[in-house]
């Protein structure tokens, strides 16, 4: 379901093919330069799992 688009942005539910874009993002020190650390493989599957879970549970 899209919720927002606009000739820059496109907001919609999560898809199981934005997990690898999300790692690189999430293990890339550059984008993570004012985030306490860079996250693992598994640890970008935990933190999409739990997004994915909550907007199933609460909304998006």
């Amino acid at each position: 379901m899209i919720y927002v688009e606009t000739s820059r942005l496109h907001l919609r539910d999560w898809e199981e093919t934005d997990i690898e874009p999300f790692r690189r993002l999430n293990a890339d020190e550059k984008v993570m330069t004012y985030f306490p650390k860079t996250l693992s493989t598994e640890e970008t599957n935990m933190f999409y799992y739990s997004i994915v879970t909550e907007f199933n549970e609460c909304g998006s």
